[in-house]
């Protein structure tokens, strides 16, 4: 069977549609002793957040305290990224200085990251992307080395990188929709303990909001549970001006703390812990995409080498950006949630190229161009990557 017959004999199958990320909100179980201990209770302090930006902003705002006021604190962050990134730092003030990534890789370049380091420099942030942690031992050493603090933003990785190793003096976590942990909302900003003192006075000055959790709460999480079915799914994307998945600049008007009930965290973390690592499945099948040029994000090409915790989203990166294209076309045309992911360097998203005069960052460009991201939910089946794995194959032989 040649690619064309592939990819309409594919297609005809297709009625409902896989969705591209979402694992479903879990139900909030109710727990009578106590305070069950999170994995990071150890080291970090939890302080919940109206959302993982928010986290974000509140980690800026502690790392530019007790700095002069003569100059505009500058961070940190990867070239390629969320613009909630952006938002989170120019909410407190600060300025983001862009950093391009090591090739064919999620990395920030610690070269490139150096020479980017002034006198103005609080922080900078390491971003695990796709379920890929960031290599936190040599931000560490560089943060330490000059001074600044170092931010892990792990709301695509969970557990967070740091929780063993400690690497990072903040974590950001968050629970929207599409996120590791999916409480459809909120977020966390872990503070490593010896800096709590510090941290406090800062974490204070931001408002607090409460967590509906009662029947709104549960028949929102039904709602959304059902819409994550393939054929709602198929539905929902078709409604005129939802733009689902649409990467677009928001502004963060005020940042606030949650008060999030422990019990519903805790349900989230247990629920993630059972999830199948469905792209341990990506691994086993795609490998021998390996030899027409594709990548998987974390350099792994043999099954020994997967990650064994579930992600939020498995990335491969094409030999090329028309390629990624097509396979991106033709897999949602067979009923397959596949993205392009942020598609954009940050300096050119809408709503951001007025910040960035830069949009030299030729690593971080071509990662744009190339990532390709496929389902890695629990709703992921065998025949589903069978299918993938078919069109992958058939597209990448033309």
């Amino acid at each position: 069977m040649d690619a064309v017959e592939t990819l309409i004999s594919e297609r005809r199958m297709a009625v409902g549609k896989l969705r591209p990320v979402g694992s479903r909100v879990p139900k909030c179980v109710k727990r009578m002793h106590g305070r069950p201990e999170l994995d990071w209770d150890t080291r970090y302090h939890t302080e919940c957040s109206a959302s993982g930006t928010d986290a974000l902003s509140m980690a800026v705002a502690v790392s530019m305290a007790g700095r002069p006021a003569d100059s505009t604190p500058e961070v940190l962050l990867p070239a390629y990224g969320c613009p909630d990134l952006v938002a989170a730092i120019i909410a407190q003030g600060a300025k983001p200085i862009l950093v391009d990534l090591v090739p064919d890789s999620p990395y920030m370049d610690l070269e490139h990251a150096e020479r980017a380091i002034t006198p103005a420099t609080v922080a900078l942030i390491g971003v695990g992307l796709l379920g890929v942690p960031e290599r936190l031992d040599r931000l560490s050493e560089l943060c330490r080395r000059k001074g600044l603090f170092l931010i892990e933003d792990s709301a695509q990785c969970f557990p967070p990188a740091s929780t063993e190793g400690g690497w990072a003096d903040f974590i950001v976590l968050s629970f929207g929709r599409g996120k590791p942990i999916n409480l459809m909302g909120g977020g966390a900003l872990l503070v490593r303990r010896d800096l709590l003192d510090r941290a406090q006075p800062v974490l204070e000055n931001f408002p607090i909001i409460g967590f509906g959790s009662g029947l709104k709460w549960a028949f929102r999480r039904w709602l959304f549970n059902f819409l994550l079915h393939r054929i709602p799914y198929r539905v929902l994307e078709k409604l005129p001006g939802l733009k689902l998945g649409e990467t677009r600049f928001r502004s963060l008007q005020q940042t606030q703390r949650l008060a999030l009930p422990q019990e519903v965290l805790s349900s989230g973390v247990a629920h993630f812990s059972c999830r199948p690592p469905t792209h341990s499945g990506y691994v086993s099948e795609l490998v021998e995409l390996s030899k027409f040029g594709w990548r998987s994000l974390d350099g792994t090409t043999s099954p020994s080498g997967a990650n064994r915790l579930p992600r939020n989203r498995f990335g491969l990166l094409a030999p090329s950006g028309h390629l990624r294209d097509l396979v991106e076309y033709a897999l949602n045309d067979a009923g397959i949630g596949a993205s392009g992911f942020y598609r954009q360097i940050l300096p050119e998203i809408d709503g951001l190229e007025a910040l960035f005069s830069n949009t030299d960052y030729p690593n971080a460009r071509n990662f744009a161009d190339r990532l390709l991201t496929l389902p890695s939910h629990e709703d992921v089946t065998e025949a589903d990557v069978t299918r993938i794995n078919k069109i992958l194959r058939a597209l990448s032989q033309e």
